[in-house]
């Protein structure tokens, strides 16, 4: 029981995993307004009614389409489509429960590139299972350093970012700036989506926390006879504070941006595990269930999202394909080496 729980929790990972990057390419395109443009800006302004909510504004000319910066695509959003937001909040649950239908059902579109994501993060937690315990031993009782470490810890909680998104979607709407609004919406949205797959790992793995038991992280140590809502594996913070500062991330692709963002997921990660709440185990899938459902939300949801250019090196590991023979027991690979641009 001990070995298989984390290979459950593991294949639960991947259902948020494989989605964010197999639904991407069967989406569209759709190309959205370049913000740095004087014509783009009455196109904002046109977005918004007098009472502040955000409306879907006209068409953009063709001629201002093509000169857009690409994107990633989007099919869930229509131009003649509500946007999810405090005066469609209807719309709201619509596109949560279309992310959960992704997300559940990603298993079904997982591809052999998807390899290059999944055997690291796989080899990244097995190794965090080997060294749990000793990580825990290691880092020691400090009533004191708990203390901080919990108080650091409460503004990475799930309520504290559900309230950090909500309060940038505000600020957004304040501003008549939809690219921040849409920063938060999206970000809380993603916490969402985020912490339903981490409940649901929780559930299926019921782990101890570090100083609980014989202080080693087991999973169902006294079978089917007890189990928690809130156990160990999981980190529901490693979650939440990554979902968020990934699509600040993916809004705003700037270094000022991103380093204070992602900072603050490892302050809130490193708290967690100091205040002896979890394990490195822990913090590792949780980071990775945050990141690949907050992907999973940028790409099907974002309207402002800049475009991602695609390095040579990118390119060059895109066109790298596995190749297994069973019959002979064998693994390989195949490259195409892209020269055009």
């Amino acid at each position: 029981m001990r070995l298989f729980s984390p290979v459950v929790g593991c294949i639960l990972v991947t259902l948020t995993a494989s989605c964010a990057n197999a639904q991407t390419d069967m989406l569209p395109p759709n190309p959205r307004p370049n913000l740095q443009s004087a014509q783009s800006a009455r196109w904002i302004e046109s977005s918004f009614n007098p009472s502040g909510n955000m409306t879907v504004g006209p068409a953009l000319p063709n001629a201002f389409a093509h000169s857009a910066a690409p994107t990633t695509a989007n099919a869930s959003i229509q131009d003649n489509q509500p946007i999810c937001g405090i005066a469609h909040l209807g719309r709201c649950f619509q596109d949560l429960g279309e992310d959960e239908k992704g997300i559940f059902t990603s298993p079904l579109r997982i591809q052999p590139k998807d390899a290059y994501w999944m055997a690291p993060l796989g080899a990244a937690t097995g190794l965090a299972f080997a060294y749990d315990a000793d990580a825990a031993q290691a880092a020691g009782v400090d009533a004191n350093r708990t203390n901080t470490a919990n108080t650091i810890a409460n503004f990475g909680s799930f309520w504290a970012t559900g309230a950090e998104g909500a309060g940038i979607y505000f600020v957004g709407l304040a501003k008549k700036n939809p690219k921040l609004a849409e920063t938060g919406r999206l970000g809380a949205e993603a916490i969402i989506d985020s912490g339903s797959v981490t409940l649901l790992t929780k559930l299926v793995t019921n782990r101890q926390r570090p100083r609980q038991g014989n202080g080693r992280g087991d999973f169902w140590p006294f079978g089917t006879q007890h189990w928690e809502w809130d156990s160990s594996f999981p980190s529901d913070h490693a979650t939440a504070t990554m979902a968020l500062a990934r699509v600040i991330a993916g809004e705003y692709p700037r270094w000022y941006v991103m380093v204070p963002a992602y900072g603050f997921v490892e302050t809130i990660s490193i708290s967690r595990i100091l205040a002896n709440q979890h394990f490195p185990s822990d913090i590792i899938v949780g980071q990775a269930v945050g990141f690949l459902t907050a992907s999973y939300v940028l790409n099907h949801r974002a309207r402002y999202r800049p475009g991602v250019k695609k390095t040579l090196a990118s390119r060059l590991i895109n066109s790298v394909s596995p190749i297994a023979d069973p019959r002979t027991r064998t693994l390989g690979a195949s490259m195409e080496i892209p020269l055009g641009r």
